[in-house]
């Protein structure tokens, strides 16, 4: 089983923000980058599935070269076998659907059995990435999943809503959003 897994360096929420002054951008030169804790589960999740059988896990993400250091850390060192970085200028502040359609483009060049993403990034709290890459590669999606079994060509995935507790079950490949 090939999973791709999704995942964005965010600013660690702990980072101070200093306001000098009116500012057209905020500077970010001094903030902690981390991982996004959502895409950490989904990571984890990964994992789990290698750890349970034959799996290959490739990370990729959309940033700049900086994001190495946390991939290696982060992902890497965890368990996961690659690590994807699609760096261009052009792409620094890209709203939601040019990175998504970046993602989907670099997902396109392999043949993945299931995407993951975290659930949201905790910088901008969109969560719409995950579900643009599955409508731009016309695969089925599964929010908000809490848990998951795989088995031949499908997959069942748990995932709680206000009224309690969901099982959805969707065929392989799948693009999956993760949280908690």
């Amino acid at each position: 089983m090939k999973i791709a897994v999704c995942v964005k360096q965010v600013p660690d929420s702990e980072t101070r923000i200093r306001l000098d002054g009116p500012a057209a951008e905020l500077d970010k030169s001094g903030f902690t980058m981390i991982l996004n804790p959502y895409d950490a589960y989904a990571v984890e999740e990964a994992v789990k599935i290698k750890e349970a059988g034959e799996a290959e896990v490739t990370v990729i993400t959309v940033g700049p070269e900086t994001v190495k250091e946390t991939l290696k850390k982060d992902c890497l060192a965890v368990g996961c076998d690659k690590a994807v970085i699609v760096t261009d200028p052009a792409l620094d502040g890209a709203d939601e659907a040019a990175v998504a359609t970046v993602l989907a483009a670099a997902l396109g060049k392999e043949t993945y059995d299931l995407v993951l993403f975290g659930l949201k990034a905790i910088d901008d709290d969109s969560g719409q990435i995950g579900i643009l890459v599955a409508d731009k590669l016309g695969l089925p999606h599964v929010s908000v999943i809490t848990g998951l079994e795989l088995g031949e060509g499908k997959l069942t995935a748990h995932r709680e809503n206000e009224g309690g507790h969901e099982v959805v079950a969707a065929p392989l490949p799948c693009v999956l959003t993760c949280q908690k």
